[in-house]
């Protein structure tokens, strides 16, 4: 299969630099946009072979002008070869649009970040300071770069990054919850509060979520839990602080409300920490005694952690559970002690 993304897409390549060139008519966009959303379709359902042929048949009907929508398609195809595992594929793809347009930043950074994943660090240094180069004024730019170094243990390296975007300019409340993010990331806690204050004044509803992340990491769960529920209160809440509120509430004892927190995270239409929230509702739920509902769980974060040993002994746990229930024996059965699942599920510490 993954031969099969990798010829795909050098057939498309080969083409990119001519296509670059003739650019693509008004009379086909409407064909290239219809194989653009039948690609995209394609990757939901995560067949990412049927993807790359449609981003490759869609880029083929160009022969005009070059577009912002020759672009995207560009990069819906090379995430969809990294997610069908042709990383190499995805490489070329990004270098193919910065032979297009040297100046962008965006494709340098998703560039650096797959030579880190193939452990490259040189490229990938390079890469992110081309990013940095060329999209110097982006606060996330930093904190994704910090972010993917830490991940690989250049942690160090990340965190002069981080201080790099202390050199954007700007007292907006946008940027003011940026600095914070980026002092609460150097455990500068003292200055993030002061900013992200500051960022709040000036109706940042992002600032709420990222100060509830400085009182947490200072174990002051009460003020981190008042700026959740403004977090979330405002409209702005996310999948993370959902997840970051159902902890608290596991910690204080409030299952049912824990579970309640945890499924108006997984309902969300941008899951971004699926893993975390399936295993508190595997928490949540033995707690409150509704193992039926732990168990569809737990068979779902297996799939998604399958070296999670903790998660295996829970998966084990459940599955004789369900095996005992079924049918329903006239006497209750006691567990064995040894594997009740309940001091082993081990709580997601990153979020």
């Amino acid at each position: 299969m993954k031969k099969r993304h990798k010829l795909i897409h050098i057939v498309t390549a080969a083409a990119l630099s001519a296509m670059f060139l003739s650019g693509c008519s008004n009379e086909r966009l409407e064909d290239e946009l219809a194989f653009r959303d039948i690609g995209i379709s394609d990757m939901q359902k995560g067949d990412y072979d049927g993807a790359i042929v449609a981003f490759g048949s869609a880029l083929a009907l160009c022969n005009g002008e070059i577009t912002d929508t020759e672009i995207d398609i560009c990069y819906y195809k090379a995430a969809a070869l990294y997610a069908g595992g042709d990383i190499d594929g995805a490489l070329e793809t990004y270098q193919a649009l910065i032979d297009y347009n040297e100046k962008d930043g965006n494709a340098y950074y998703l560039k650096g970040c797959l030579n880190l994943q193939k452990g490259d660090t040189d490229t990938a240094l390079t890469d992110f300071s081309n990013a940095v180069k060329y999209n110097g004024n982006e606060f996330q730019l930093y904190i994704g770069i910090y972010e993917n170094l830490t991940a690989y243990n250049m942690k160090e390296q990340g965190e002069e990054y981080l201080n790099k975007a202390f050199d954007i300019k700007g007292s907006s409340g946008e940027n003011l919850a940026f600095r914070g993010k980026i002092y609460y990331l150097l455990g500068q806690y003292d200055n993030a509060e002061k900013e992200l204050t500051a960022a709040i004044e000036k109706e940042s509803k992002e600032a709420n979520l990222y100060l509830a992340q400085v009182y947490e990491a200072q174990g002051n769960m009460g003020q981190a839990e008042t700026y959740y529920q403004a977090y979330t209160a405002s409209g702005a809440a996310d999948s993370v602080a959902m997840n970051a509120l159902a902890e608290i509430e596991i910690e204080k004892g409030n299952y049912v409300v824990a579970l309640d927190y945890v499924n108006q995270g997984l309902a969300m239409e941008n899951v971004t920490n699926r893993a975390e929230l399936l295993s508190n509702k595997i928490v949540a739920c033995e707690y409150s005694g509704d193992f039926a509902t732990a168990w569809e769980a737990v068979q779902e974060y297996i799939t998604l952690c399958p070296e999670d040993t903790a998660a295996q002994r829970e998966y084990i746990f459940l599955k004789n559970r369900q095996m005992k229930e079924e049918p329903p024996e006239p006497e209750t059965e006691t567990e064995p002690q040894e594997s009740t699942g309940q001091g082993e599920t081990e709580q997601p510490t990153q979020r």
